[in-house]
């Protein structure tokens, strides 16, 4: 018998092109993604950058719309690729504006990551506890062993941005051109001039073999307001840019954060508040939502903590309580793994609800230690006030692992208790709740919001001193679709997005 010739196949990676790509050359980094850590920002951008290097070898321009974590990733990833043309715009004054300013907000990037055992140092993109220790790379590094502000990783992100930019031009290496104040306007009028001009060319390309029609320009005419950030190093941005690619990366929207049934809004979830403040310990806090905001600012109210990680923690501190903790952490690990990997392939709730149900039956056991409850009430804040969780679906919706622990144990150990901890705050978590109907406080310094509220079981009048709404993204506002005009009543336009957008990344790029 003769041989068949041996035939070499190639692969190429593309999972991070086909999860991105909205359009003709177009992808989005920022929008409807399900794993948003300012880590996995940073990861996501850097593999999208590399897949399409490896795809398109020949390519010579690049436009970013954003410069938080993902857009200045990507822009940095695409100048180390060799790309000759990289171009990045933004509407505020410097990079990572979102983070700039807000110190009541902790952040980190493996927090989250309980209950895995890198989840301890929040050093990034490597430290001793993880097994990448030689592998991780990003110019976007810090170290921290705790959680730290926003404000100061802004302030670390700036400073590596800044060290990269002088590194690259002491070695005679290509730079981003940045240009920051450009109206959003014009980025969104770019970007759909962009897609129907790919569009085209697309349509050419296929019928005759060969694109005819002009690329869309970019102008800095239609901003003269716009500015070139980082001038020392001397670049500048051209007056026209036609890009092969166009990345946007400029965020996830503005959040719904209108109370229910009246004009009044809470504070942003990326806005200093006044949750930590010692009067609040003494006063009726309501908390609207089921996701990772509205979980993070109910134990932010109740806790004496200003992350979760810290009741972690203190746990692991007492041999009773980490013995108990521990025997619990394998199922725990297990049903985050399987909810990931369920949202990338299923659209659908039932991975967060199983999820919900192993964290509420691992709290229920845990409460009953009573090292381990008087550990967790021990962290509950002094005060005559109460901290109400309303959640309006039958579980909570898209949050971490370590965020929905807490607070299932949390309400474990009050629910173990026949009455409020002496001296401590009130603690209740409502499923199936919604306001329907509410009224603000007469001024800033009297009164109390009065809420309607409806359940299951009954309707109620509520009285708060202070209202959290954690709804998450407005759908009209998410810069991705504006940008492209994409609407859901376009049936061709909600085909533009998969469950790939929900995979789970890397922890680090190598």
């Amino acid at each position: 018998m003769t041989a068949l010739p041996s035939t070499e196949v190639e692969v190429i990676n593309a999972l991070s092109l086909l999860a991105h790509k909205v359009a003709p050359n177009v992808f989005d980094l920022s929008s409807l993604q399900w794993h948003v850590s300012i880590r996995d920002q940073i990861v996501r951008a850097q593999l999208l950058m590399a897949d399409l290097k490896a795809a398109d070898p020949e390519i010579d321009s690049v436009l970013i719309v954003g410069m938080g974590a993902a857009g200045i990733s990507a822009a940095i990833s695409a100048c180390e690729l060799g790309i000759p043309q990289v171009c990045v715009v933004d509407k505020a004054d410097a990079p990572f504006e979102l983070f700039r300013g807000v110190t009541s907000r902790f952040v980190g990037p493996f927090m989250y990551e309980w209950p895995s055992g890198f989840h301890v140092n929040q050093g990034y993109p490597s430290h001793p506890n993880t097994p990448w220790l030689q592998q991780g790379r990003s110019p976007l590094n810090w170290s921290a062993k705790q959680p730290i502000t926003a404000d100061l990783l802004a302030q670390e992100l700036i400073n590596c941005f800044l060290n990269w930019l002088a590194s690259r031009l002491a070695q005679g290496l290509s730079l981003p051109h940045l240009l920051v104040n450009v109206e959003p306007v014009v980025a969104q009028s770019f970007a759909r001039q962009f897609r129907d001009a790919e569009e085209l060319r697309a349509v050419e390309l296929s019928e005759a073999g060969e694109a005819r029609s002009p690329k869309a320009e970019f102008s800095t005419a239609a901003c003269p307001n716009a500015q070139v950030w980082g001038g020392a190093s001397g670049v500048t941005f051209p007056t026209s840019h036609q890009p092969k690619y166009l990345i946007l990366a400029a965020g996830m929207g503005k959040e719904t954060l209108t109370v229910p049934g009246c004009s009044a809004a809470s504070p942003s979830f990326w806005a200093n508040d006044t949750l930590k403040d010692s009067i609040t310990a003494c006063q009726r806090v309501v908390v609207l939502g089921g996701g990772d905001g509205a979980l993070q600012d109910a134990l932010r109210a109740l806790t004496s903590y200003d992350h979760p990680l810290s009741l972690v923690h203190d746990l692991q501190q007492q041999p009773s309580c980490r013995r108990a903790l521990s025997a619990e952490m394998p199922a725990l690990l297990d049903a985050d793994r399987q909810m990931r990997q369920h949202s990338s392939w299923v659209k659908g709730a039932q991975g967060q609800a199983m999820v919900d149900s192993v964290c509420q039956q691992a709290a229920k056991r845990l409460a009953s230690n009573k090292a381990v409850r008087r550990c967790v009430l021990g962290s509950v804040r002094l005060g005559t006030g109460a901290v109400w969780l309303w959640v309006a679906g039958t579980h909570f919706d898209k949050a971490y692992l370590l965020n929905r622990f807490a607070i299932h144990l949390l309400h474990a150990c009050y629910r173990e208790l026949t009455r409020r901890p002496t001296g401590r705050m009130g603690f209740e978590v409502l499923f199936d709740t919604k306001v329907t109907h509410s009224k603000p406080p007469s001024s800033e310094r009297a009164g109390r919001w009065k809420l309607h509220v409806c359940s299951e079981d009954d309707d109620a009048i509520i009285e708060a001193d202070k209202v959290v709404v954690r709804f998450g993204v407005q759908q009209g506002t998410i810069p991705g679709l504006q940008m492209l005009q994409l609407k859901d009543s376009n049936p061709r336009d909600l085909k533009r997005r998969t469950t790939l957008k929900g995979i789970e990344l890397p922890f680090v790029a190598m």
